[in-house]
């Protein structure tokens, strides 16, 4: 066979067989249902951003499948991430809309955990997460009169390792505001209620959910906000960073600040077929930048700060990397 023959016989095996790709994704998801189960309640933040990509990425998706969105709180996120580690569907069909805490609580050795974050296939993230610590007004009127309080603050959480666990947590150690944590609260909707009538004196949530579902709850003290940059709608909060003046003290205080990188991220059940990852990442990539989705997030004052899959993966594997001497100490800063 002559070279030009081979090439052209080369060629038309790779033009055969590129449709056949994507008719095999299509025909496995035309009728099909995918679901986003969001590992917050109805109303939180995590649901609010899943509801939105629901929305458009299903016309980016071989085949167009209708999406829904569930909800699965509980267990500080652990138990929708058990659920899409070991029972979900590993065939595309299923995506995690994970709290943006899942690597930390891994390494912090979560008792019951059945899940490994470095095994997700990650197909990328909407947006960073900010939080915001808040105590109410009439608890104190600014950062200066919490420190200076005799009594502890009283402080809603709704699981140790959860994210509004983690920054009350961490100023709790640096810079050492006296306050006391009560967990229970089932998800952020009850959290807030409970903060609204007083049943505790503070708090922490990401500040999408304060900005869009709880409004009045920024009127109240802003205390800090956790990251590695000031979020423009809080230009004036300084950051759990910042307030810690304490080196080595800081360092820990870096180290739970990831997971707002992490912020409103999406992934897959280990063991889903490489060519449906690759399809649901470049529906993601498309979907995210859609001007349909980006008029409606600013009609719903939602951020968008996407990443892509591969770098979530990334960012996810490195912090699983995290030397076993400063996880401790981050666990024992925190009381994990």
């Amino acid at each position: 066979m002559t070279s030009i023959r081979r090439c052209a016989v080369a060629l038309a095996l790779v033009v055969c067989a590129a449709p056949a790709g994507a008719d095999e994704i299509a025909e496995f998801y035309k009728g099909r249902t995918i679901t986003f189960m969001a590992a917050s309640g109805a109303g939180g933040g995590y649901g609010v951003y899943a509801q939105l990509l629901s929305e458009h990425i299903g016309k980016y998706i071989p085949g167009r499948p209708n999406v829904i969105v569930s909800y699965n709180p509980g267990g500080g996120g652990a138990i929708a991430a058990d659920y899409a580690y070991n029972v979900a569907p590993k065939d595309g069909s299923f995506v995690l809309a994970p709290l943006q805490s899942l690597s930390t609580v891994q390494l912090a050795g979560k008792k019951g955990i059945r899940f490994d974050a470095a095994r997700f296939e990650w197909i990328g993230r909407a947006a960073d997460t900010t939080s915001g610590f808040v105590v109410a007004s009439a608890v104190a009127k600014d950062r200066a009169a919490l420190m200076a309080r005799d009594t502890e603050t009283l402080v809603g959480i709704t699981q140790v390792g959860a994210p509004n666990h983690i920054l009350p947590a961490v100023l709790r150690y640096c810079p050492g505001i006296k306050m006391k944590l009560v967990s229970g609260y089932k998800g952020s909707p009850p959290l807030a209620l409970a903060f609204q009538r007083n049943e505790v004196e503070g708090m922490a949530l990401p500040l999408d959910s304060l900005r869009v579902v709880y409004p009045d709850i920024l009127k109240q003290t802003m205390i800090a906000q956790s990251g590695f940059k000031r979020s423009r709608y809080l230009p004036d909060v300084p950051l759990a960073t910042e307030l810690c003046k304490d080196p080595q003290r800081l360092k820990v205080v870096e180290f739970f600040q990831v997971q707002e990188e992490m912020g409103r991220a999406y992934a897959l059940p280990p063991g889903t077929p490489a060519a449906r990852v690759a399809a649901l990442r470049t529906a993601f990539d498309a979907a995210i930048n859609d001007p349909a989705l980006l008029a409606t997030a600013r009609q719903r004052r939602l951020d968008i700060n996407p990443m892509s899959g591969a770098e979530v993966q990334k960012l996810v594997q490195g912090h699983i990397a995290t030397t076993r001497t400063e996880v401790e100490a981050a666990k024992k800063a925190a009381g994990l």
